[in-house]
């Protein structure tokens, strides 16, 4: 995406995509805010308390300066842009609001509403990709389509919405902040869910860089391949009836891997932890 398509989406602000001209600002008017509903699109669902407090404190002292847009609904009014306005009024609490009424679709209100947030940097990474998704789900548009709309490329919509795939605790925790976009994607590298939390709950406990996180998916992914022995044929005739003796006692694959002609691993597999507590029950007995 060059400069001017950029420009275009993001630079110049909501009033390039929604024009509010000198006519919508002689019919400013004064709605209750009993009339008014949040955006149902509104793709931000935490709101930073410092920030709403300081807006409030604005508002206290000077009013609401600059009025929210929203159009009409049969219910009333929903608001398209000046979500915090609205929340900062209502929690002081103020009978009405100033407003622009107009008139715009579903998906031009989705639009508006992702533009203004990301332009104030206000969407965490898990909003932020939810709102991708629902243009590309409920609108049917393209991931380009999405990023001509917003003003980002392609490669950042398609990595944004890839962050959905994350296990819920791992999305959680780029919510709250505990965890960045960047080891985010790296934990991505890995397919299993299994993996996934691992790297993750590691990466939390030991600090990790995402260098080091890199590190640690790169392990799983390339696994040092076990050596393969030559054992003597006594070893590997008790090796393998053992093998069969444990898997047919657990009933569940059992593999003995050798290290050296006198040390290795068995390694007792399972796939829940119903048939893990089944297998220790087994081993105790």
């Amino acid at each position: 995406m060059d400069e001017s398509q950029k420009k275009s989406a993001l630079g110049r602000g909501l009033s390039s995509l929604i024009p509010i001209t000198d006519l919508d600002r002689e019919f400013v008017r004064k709605i209750a805010l009993t009339e008014i509903v949040s955006n149902k699109y509104q793709p931000r669902n935490t709101f930073i308390e410092e920030k709403l407090n300081d807006l409030e404190n604005s508002i206290r002292e000077h009013g609401v300066i600059q009025p929210i847009i929203v159009r009409k609904t049969p219910e009333g009014y929903e608001i398209i842009a000046g979500e915090r306005r609205y929340i900062a009024a209502k929690r002081i609490g103020l009978d009405e609001i100033p407003a622009i009424v107009k008139n715009v679709t579903d998906q031009k209100s989705l639009e508006l509403a992702l533009i203004e947030n990301i332009q104030r940097d206000d969407l965490n990474p898990i909003e932020e990709a939810k709102g991708y998704m629902t243009l590309c789900n409920e609108f049917r548009l393209s991931q380009d389509a999405v990023a001509k709309t917003v003003g980002r490329s392609r490669t950042s919509i398609t990595n944004s919405m890839r962050l959905l795939k994350l296990p819920d605790h791992i999305q959680n925790a780029l919510i709250d902040g505990s965890l960045s976009v960047g080891h985010a994607k790296v934990i991505l590298g890995v397919a299993s869910t299994e993996d996934q939390m691992r790297i993750f709950e590691k990466v939390i406990r030991k600090n990790l860089t995402v260098r080091q996180t890199e590190k640690l998916v790169q392990d799983i992914n390339d696994p040092k391949e076990e050596k393969q022995l030559l054992l003597e044929p006594a070893i590997e005739d008790k090796s393998y009836k053992l093998t069969l003796n444990l898997k047919e006692k657990l009933n569940t694959p059992v593999e003995i891997k050798f290290a050296s002609s006198d040390k290795g691993r068995i390694i007792i597999h399972f796939e829940s932890q119903e048939e893990f507590d089944r297998i220790a029950d087994r081993i105790r007995q």
